[in-house]
């Protein structure tokens, strides 16, 4: 799948051979880590002009994967999503990826990072291309706040930690994270609002949140400028 993509928001594929009973991939060199450890890296949050560029960047790629390719990516989460020092951003780690036949085509198996997962993916039902919009919405307000919007597993934060099933059932059942309307804008409030909705059919497409005001509002963001 790997060698038959071209396109400036996907890591690149260039080679593979077997060595000592293992096979080895070489990529597109990223030398500025990945959006998990800018996570890391800012405690309180990402700020927003970052998180448009960010945003749009890989919304470009996903509109690639989705339209061009017929492909959805299953895994979008922030140590998915490489950078380098020129300030570009790219998915990468297409291994649970699924190609669909058309537009209508579902896809069934249950592989990816399952906290990162859209609701209707942990119940087992049938996804397509909106459950990559989910994983990207929770990834971006992850970087928001600095932190993995829903209690960890155990986590002693909490009043009532909870377990790994308990978190999956927290994903489906309860409302889906939001920042505070008091320290982030209205136009990032809306822009996750929609990708984070429960029901995937009132998920906005990567090509039309390409078009949203909150991507539309920075321009000439070099994300370069967050990597030390």
């Amino acid at each position: 799948m790997l060698h038959s993509m071209d396109n400036q928001y996907v890591v690149r594929y260039y080679q593979s051979f077997f060595d000592n009973g293992a096979i080895t991939a070489v990529m597109e060199y990223m030398d500025g880590g990945t959006l998990a450890h800018l996570c890391s890296a800012h405690r309180n949050g990402i700020a927003e002009k970052y998180l448009a560029e960010i945003a749009r960047q890989v919304l470009s790629g996903l509109v690639y994967l989705h339209r061009d390719m017929r492909i959805v990516h299953r895994d979008i989460k922030p140590s998915n999503l490489l950078l380098n020092k020129q300030g570009e951003v790219k998915i990468s780690d297409f291994g649970v990826s699924g190609q669909l036949a058309n537009s209508v085509s579902k896809c069934v198996s249950w592989v990816g990072t399952v906290t990162y997962m859209s609701p209707e993916r942990i119940r087992g039902e049938s996804y397509s291309w909106d459950s990559d919009i989910w994983s990207l919405g929770l990834s971006l307000v992850e970087a928001a706040m600095g932190r993995f919007p829903y209690p960890p597993p155990g986590s002693p934060s909490s009043s009532q930690p909870l377990g790994f099933w308990d978190l999956l059932d927290y994903i489906v059942e309860e409302p889906p994270p939001r920042l505070n309307p008091e320290t982030s804008s209205p136009e990032l409030c809306n822009f996750l609002a929609c990708c984070l909705q429960k029901n995937p059919k009132k998920r906005v497409s990567a090509a039309k949140l390409l078009e949203h005001p909150f991507i539309k509002a920075y321009k000439g963001v070099n994300v370069a400028d967050l990597i030390a």
